[in-house]
């Protein structure tokens, strides 16, 4: 037999690792294959970045209560919607940037969502189409400091660890990191958000929270 044809599995083995490889190379985390992504905000899962696209492939399901509720000081009629038992239903982990990166952006590449609470029985939630999409915010530690005990922690913002960007993920090809650059849609987070945020050199803690909805998400973190 010719040499060269006996070498010849061997370069179709080269190639088609090296393409797997190439394939798998920008999956960051998957749920699927490692393991469900921390509902801890003080023990977040740590995820290792590269140059080019992270991708985190996760999915998030509804708690099983829900309540349509009010708190002192605001709104006479229960019209906030509150889900204790953060954990099933919110994903967070930390990364970390060296000096010579940047996170560049992140792009919503895949979300399915499914109603799970009726709106009959939770008129406050809405339906998938008039709510604003699932929680997401960063900041520059390697925790959060939140949990949803009661209805005004749930609807409380971090304190020790302060948030340097909030948003929500509602739509396909929606860059997320434009979201924490502008302006959040709802009243009494005024300050977060800056036009000027750059996520570079350091340690931070991203958190997806979809407290409605069993969702499934593709999310692209591109760093540069």
């Amino acid at each position: 037999m010719n040499k060269y044809l006996k070498l010849l599995p061997f370069f179709l083995f080269m190639i088609t690792s090296c393409s797997s490889d190439d394939e798998d190379n920008s999956v960051a985390w998957d749920e699927s294959i490692q393991g469900e992504l921390s509902g801890d905000l003080l023990n977040p899962t740590s995820v290792n970045f590269q140059f080019g696209d992270n991708r985190i492939i996760g999915n998030s399901t509804p708690a099983e209560g829900a309540e349509c509720t009010t708190f002192q000081g605001g709104p006479p009629v229960p019209i906030i919607p509150y889900f204790p038992n953060h954990e099933s239903y919110t994903d967070v982990f930390t990364f970390t940037l060296a000096e010579n990166q940047r996170l560049a952006s992140i792009t919503i590449e895949a979300l399915d969502v499914s109603p799970y609470h009726k709106f009959e029985d939770f008129p406050c939630i809405g339906n998938v189409e008039s709510q604003n999409g699932a929680f997401v915010a960063i900041n520059n530690h390697d925790k959060i400091d939140w949990n949803s005990d009661n209805v005004i922690n749930f609807i409380s913002l971090p304190i020790t660890y302060p948030l340097v960007g909030i948003g929500f993920a509602k739509t396909v090809n929606e860059d997320l990191l434009d979201n924490f650059q502008s302006e959040f849609p709802l009243p009494g987070y005024e300050g977060i958000n800056t036009e000027n945020l750059e996520i570079s050199n350091g340690t931070y803690t991203f958190w997806w929270k979809e407290g409605a909805n069993n969702t499934d998400y593709v999310l692209n973190f591109r760093v540069e």
